[in-house]
């Protein structure tokens, strides 16, 4: 019993003089905390976009790019072709395969408009809307839509099958074109 009770404290003098020495050895030093710190946007999904903006869900649910990731068929693990028929693939929190990241199959509507975690954190700030960028939407169309895979490809008469039709709200749900 006596051996145990001197373990301990000679337990506890050096766990005082190690912590002594690195003091002395490495001064305390103001730490930035990173935690509140701004991050990167990234990806949610288009089922947190669809709690606060349910008609433009429901529209892009009838649109062939909510089933963009389904018609690849058996080439569903292919890179080549996950950049375009997912997700923010490759993105900050983005698509990984079906079985990870379900939720971002498809063409939803951070692949046009930008990582909505941001906005969804803070809506009313319009710093904060992936949208409220200046994003040159046929741009970003012409990433997947080239002259290799829509060598048909006009963004204007594209563009009026893909816009969205629903008047813009008042209380901050507003037009995400």
């Amino acid at each position: 019993m006596a051996k145990s009770a001197l373990t301990i404290r000679l337990l506890i003098v050096f766990v005082v003089q190690t912590i002594f020495v690195c003091l002395i050895t490495f001064p305390l030093q103001p730490y930035t905390c990173n935690v509140f710190a701004e991050e990167t946007p990234y990806y949610i999904g288009n089922r947190k976009c669809r709690l606060c903006h349910f008609e433009y869900f429901k529209e892009w649910e009838k649109d062939p790019h909510a089933n963009a990731f389904t018609r690849l068929g058996r080439m569903q693990n292919n890179p080549y072709c996950l950049k375009c028929h997912t997700t923010g693939y490759r993105g900050p929190q983005g698509f990984v395969s079906e079985k990870i990241t379900p939720e971002l199959r498809g063409v939803q509507c951070e692949a046009c408009h930008g990582p909505g975690s941001r906005h969804k954190d803070n809506p009313h700030n319009k710093g904060a809307l992936p949208i409220g960028r200046k994003i040159d939407y046929e741009t970003v169309c012409i990433k997947c839509h080239d002259r290799n895979w829509t060598p048909e490809f006009d963004y204007e008469k594209y563009r009026k099958r893909i816009e969205h039709r629903i008047a813009p709200k008042s209380n901050g749900g507003g037009s995400l074109r």
